[in-house]
């Protein structure tokens, strides 16, 4: 077994960009990055990168049973797909899916590389990672100066998404549910891209704290994440929800007001209410029975694009609970399904125009002593570069108190910053 070595970094910024260039060399590879984000009680490794799979799986039935197996005293990493509802539920996914994620994939990789400070830690021996860190040493950062424009349209036209914002809202009016995620997707069939590229400039200009960029064969996604899905730490879970999106503004007085606004929205508030109850119930079905808590309840953080509204809801876990049945009982997340949760993933089938695939699953880490951390995907590019797909999602929670247009208006905000990095606009 591979002993670890440790380099001190003289620029250790420079040679997180200088590995993703390298790793795009192989066939797959998984970027998880915090942006030195600091979370008072769960924050998670600073930056880590997987090169090259060893062993893999890759699934599209009867995933969650594959995955114990292939996790079993293994750093593994990996994505779990939206669609995996359709095994823990009587469901099915019928729609639109241009990027052909597998439902569930991880690999063992052949190396991790680790950066914590100045300090890069490899699962090498000399003189092997020496060799490493001098071909990651001289590669070259991309520098393109294209100008190509990219024209996104959706799949779902404004006029149909308004007019469904007010069908859900019926439907919640009815007593049918009470809060449903409905997204869009934009998207182009003939987009040339460089996706290391992409995703170096997306991270620079969001610097949020679950970003992740994972490639598998010729399918890549670039994700901005500020959402943490699932967190095990020994015996515990913690789940942090999101729900609730004010713009960044631009002074410092103007930032704090924004927040205020934010904090003090009745409507956001009640939005993360609802999921922070959904997320205590599907932590109960893995845990001690009266260990779920609430240690944050709709607290506002800023991040370089957006503030959000974040829930903690923590828990003991059940020792008789596999850790992958941990994962289970709570996908797909809350934040991006809605209340009660079999009723809205029905319900999000027939509004959607799309399949959500990877977008709203999740991508993370399991380690050998079966801890885990596992964002949420979104603020997220989609690209498959054999169809040359192009695709970017978002959506937002519906409510009975929602007002349609400004909806619409979250859906682009929360956009804003991908349509940027890739010069792109919505084809209207």
């Amino acid at each position: 077994m591979a002993e670890t070595t440790t380099i001190t970094l003289p620029e250790p910024e420079l040679f997180r960009e200088q590995a993703i260039v390298w790793a795009n060399q192989f066939r797959v590879f998984c970027v998880l990055d915090s942006n030195n984000y600091q979370h008072k009680n769960y924050s998670g490794k600073e930056w880590i990168l997987a090169v090259d799979a060893i062993e893999e799986i890759s699934e599209n039935k009867n995933a969650f049973d594959a995955l114990k197996k292939f996790s079993k005293d293994k750093n593994v990493f990996g994505f779990l797909s939206y669609d995996l509802k359709n095994e823990i539920e009587k469901l099915e996914s019928n729609k639109v899916d241009g990027l052909k994620f597998p439902l569930l994939y991880f690999f063992k990789p052949r190396y991790i590389f680790e950066i914590t400070g100045n300090k890069l830690t490899v699962n090498r021996n000399y003189p092997e990672t020496f060799e490493l860190f001098e071909a990651i040493s001289k590669q070259a950062i991309p520098q393109s100066e294209s100008n190509t424009k990219h024209k996104l349209q959706p799949r779902t036209s404004k006029e149909k998404y308004l007019s469904n914002v007010k069908l859900i809202q019926q439907q919640i009016e009815e007593g049918d549910f009470y809060e449903l995620n409905y997204c869009n997707e934009f998207y182009t069939e003939n987009a040339a891209l460089n996706l290391v590229e992409t995703f170096l400039k997306l991270n620079k200009k969001s610097k949020a704290p679950f970003s992740s960029f994972f490639k598998l064969n010729d399918k890549y996604v670039c994700c901005a994440s500020p959402e943490r899905f699932l967190k095990k730490e020994r015996t515990k879970l913690i789940s942090q929800p999101i729900k609730g999106t004010a713009r960044k503004g631009n002074t410092a007085e103007e930032i704090s007001l924004l927040q205020q606004q934010l904090a003090n929205d009745e409507k956001e508030k009640a939005e993360n209410v609802m999921i922070v109850d959904l997320v205590r119930n599907d932590l109960a079905r893995s845990s001690k029975a009266g260990t779920v808590v609430v240690e944050d309840l709709c607290k506002v953080y800023e991040f370089e694009t957006v503030h959000q509204m974040i829930s903690t809801v923590v828990s003991e876990i059940d020792t008789e609970v596999h850790f992958v049945d941990c994962i289970k009982n709570c996908f797909p997340m809350g934040s991006m399904t809605g209340a009660p949760k079999i009723e809205v993933l029905k319900n999000i089938e027939h509004y959607e125009d799309f399949k959500r695939g990877l977008y709203s699953g999740s991508i993370g880490y399991i380690t050998a002593d079966a801890d885990f951390d596992f964002n949420v995907v979104i603020r997220s590019i989609f690209y498959s570069a054999e169809e040359k797909y192009l695709s970017v999602r978002a959506g937002g929670a519906i409510t009975y108190d929602s007002l349609a247009e400004k909806e619409w208006e979250e859906i682009l905000l929360k956009m804003k910053g991908m349509l940027e990095v890739l010069n792109a606009k919505i084809d209207d």
